[in-house]
């Protein structure tokens, strides 16, 4: 009997080593894979607005630093694809790019938007890319340029009584979040206009700039520089932020049917700056591009990088938390989501 226990023994203490060498020889060889396939190879990642802004800063950031943490250490460059509020980059990942993971895209945290509505060229399915991970979770303001009479929501109300006109919000397009963020406040009966094809932070602040539009919709960090040295006042928000403790915040605009939509968009904000690669991308090269972004969002250096130019990092959100915040959206029912557009 004690020769049969021990034979037993030896022989599932056999098997366990015999399944741990597998297990530690498959990682192995796939990080050996990873590294033959990206050594040597350019890496691309892919900005959805244009060259300023957020998700320029982010994508860029990404770009210089996300190398090192491959497997090769492949060189990377960042490339704009701006047109439709994100949508043209978007459309571009799911269709036309490599789906080997050489190329990866910062995309608006509200690209699930549009393709619920059925918005004119979608032509993508969110849950159908890869999430890589996402960074720097934000709060969203509505502004107001300096010369524009309003400050706060009540000014907005009375924006028409006062000038005779609507309030013209400047946005990119109708895929981007400040589209419907707008087009939210619209619903709620404030007088509102939203012009698009203003591509970028930069070119939406000259409009407000040069008279052709009254304001815009950032993430508050971005809009700093606006607000500090060119008088821009915030009329409310989304999200919150400790500079933003005195400001109304957007759920006080609207009625119960906008407080499901803002719930629904407070949750987006989570997302802060996400990342995504092609659909499929082999699984050795998605585990190889999601390990090296969260080691770039741990990093000092990028850390140091976004401080020094006065943005958030940290607010890591993994590829599985993505997931499941997306699929939460595309379980809202229609008519709340339908509120986000025209």
């Amino acid at each position: 009997m004690k020769c049969l226990i021990k034979h037993l023994i030896s022989g599932s203490l056999g098997f366990a080593l015999l399944i741990g060498a597998l297990v530690f020889t498959s990682a192995a060889s796939a990080e050996e894979q990873s590294k033959s396939f990206y050594e040597g190879k350019t890496v691309t990642v892919v900005i959805r607005s244009a060259a300023g802004g957020g998700y320029d800063f982010y994508g860029r950031l990404i770009a210089r630093h996300i190398g090192k943490y491959l497997p090769g250490e492949p060189n990377v460059i960042a490339v704009n694809r701006p047109g439709a509020g994100g949508m043209v980059a978007t459309n571009y990942m799911y269709s036309r790019a490599p789906k080997d993971g050489t190329e990866i895209f910062i995309a608006a945290r509200e690209l699930g938007v549009p393709e619920r509505l059925e918005a004119p060229g979608v032509r993508y399915k969110t849950l159908e890319m890869p999430p890589i991970g996402s960074v720097s979770q934000v709060a969203r303001v509505w502004l107001a340029g300096p010369d524009v009479p309003v400050s706060n929501l009540e000014d907005l109300a009375g924006f028409r009584d006062k000038t005779g006109r609507d309030f013209r919000f400047a946005v990119s397009g109708k895929g981007a979040g400040s589209y419907q963020l707008a087009m939210m406040l619209k619903e709620a009966g404030y007088p509102v206009k939203v012009i698009t094809g203003y591509e970028g932070t930069s070119e939406q602040n000259l409009a407000i700039l040069r008279g052709e539009a009254d304001g815009n919709i950032d993430v508050y960090t971005n809009a700093t520089d606006a607000i500090e040295d060119e008088g821009f006042k915030v009329i409310t928000k989304l999200g919150d932020h400790p500079d933003l403790a005195n400001v109304k915040s957007f759920r006080q605009a609207v009625d119960e049917k906008g407080q499901q939509v803002a719930e629904v968009l407070d949750g987006l904000l989570r997302l802060g700056r996400p990342f995504f690669t092609a659909p499929g991308v082999p699984p050795e090269q998605l585990a190889s591009l999601r390990e090296a972004f969260r080691k770039v969002v741990e990093d000092p250096a990028a850390q140091d990088e976004a401080q020094r130019a006065g943005r958030p990092w940290g607010g890591y959100t993994g590829p599985e938390e993505m997931t499941a915040i997306y699929r939460n959206f595309f379980e809202v029912p229609i008519e709340v989501v339908e509120m986000l557009g025209e």
